[in-house]
């Protein structure tokens, strides 16, 4: 189930990196004049290259951060056409929405200012934030009204509070519904009375003994499971939240664990059970059986994922009427 759901947002975080030219935050308008320096003009307001070339590097940073030592030229002339889309797309809508009229747009921006000035310890801890941003109170107050207006430009134009119906979630969830299959799982908790595989025999026969002796303590009070555990056990996982290791799947622990754990009955104490690691009590609170999750379960996730995809779908559209009205130069070569 776990890997099902980190499927899915994965495939959200891919589309959403391959459409990030429709960014809702909006860069500050360019004034400068088209040449020397300008990537593109929209309308006749030009696209720096310096503003292209940073978008470009931060795109190169994340192949280096996956391994990546060199770009090859075809690599980077797909980043580079990607990041001027992307600029242009984002300079189509700032100026579409620097028509919105946002009444109280100042008022909310110096209130924005000075909630940020009241969340820093000092003017200088303020300084610095802004200007490892490139940004000063004035250029911040400023891109907050352009955020504003462009809120609620997308508002005005049905882009945002997209919701599917529920019609389109059940459908979705039974198209996808593989994708939601889980594995059997126990809730569990266990205390280690650690030692090393290499122990003398003495050395891992005190810590039987002592993993015994706290069973027999547990036998007659298993309320007293999570003192225990934060006293005695040797999982530094678990340790601090008494003995707890949430949802277990099976393959997540040494084998001998699961063998028991997968077959106690809810609310009763383990055998002593040796592993690699020393030796385990185990207390299991509840059982899950392998099976789909339900609809009630996956509603909120697919409601969020696919009012996500309409509000993408949506933007685009928009964006390639805005193109069509646009006056677009490239001016790269």
């Amino acid at each position: 189930m776990k890997r099902a759901i980190f499927c899915f947002f994965a495939i959200s975080v891919l589309v959403l990196l391959q459409l990030t030219r429709v960014q809702a935050f909006e860069p500050e308008p360019q004034t400068a004049a088209a040449g020397a320096g300008v990537a593109a003009t929209v309308n006749g307001l030009p696209i720096p290259e310096k503003l292209l070339a940073a978008e470009v590097e931060q795109q190169l940073g994340k192949y280096a951060r996956y391994g990546m030592r060199r770009a090859t030229p075809e690599l980077t002339t797909t980043l580079q056409q990607q990041a001027l889309d992307k600029l242009i797309d984002q300079e189509l809508l700032r100026q579409a929405s620097s028509r919105m009229v946002v009444r109280d747009a100042e008022e909310q921006a110096r209130q924005k200012m000075a909630a940020m000035q009241a969340g820093f310890k000092s003017p200088e801890q303020l300084e610095h934030y802004l200007s490892s941003r490139n940004l000063t109170p004035e250029k911040f107050i400023e891109s907050y009204r352009s955020k504003l207006q462009m809120d609620a430009y997308l508002a005005s134009q049905g882009l945002t509070g997209i919701k599917p119906t529920e019609e389109q979630i059940a459908a979705y969830y039974e198209q996808a519904k593989e994708n939601f299959k889980r594995q059997e799982s126990v809730k569990a908790r266990h205390i280690l009375i650690a030692v090393a595989p290499d122990a003398a025999p003495e050395v891992k026969e005190q810590a039987r003994q002592k993993a015994e002796e706290l069973r027999s303590q547990l036998i007659k009070d298993s309320g007293q499971f999570a003192k225990l555990a934060a006293s005695f056990s040797g999982c530094a996982r678990s340790k601090a939240q008494g003995g707890e290791l949430g949802s277990i799947q099976r393959g997540f622990m040494p084998p001998e664990f699961e063998a028991v754990a997968f077959a106690l009955p809810p609310g009763e104490i383990s055998e002593v059970v040796a592993t690699r690691y020393g030796f385990h009590i185990i207390q299991v609170s509840d059982k899950s059986p392998a099976g789909y999750a339900t609809l009630a379960e996956m509603h909120d996730f697919i409601s969020k994922y696919l009012a996500g995809n309409m509000a993408t779908e949506k933007k685009i559209a928009h964006i390639e009427e805005l193109r069509k009205k646009a006056a677009i130069v490239v001016l790269l070569n």
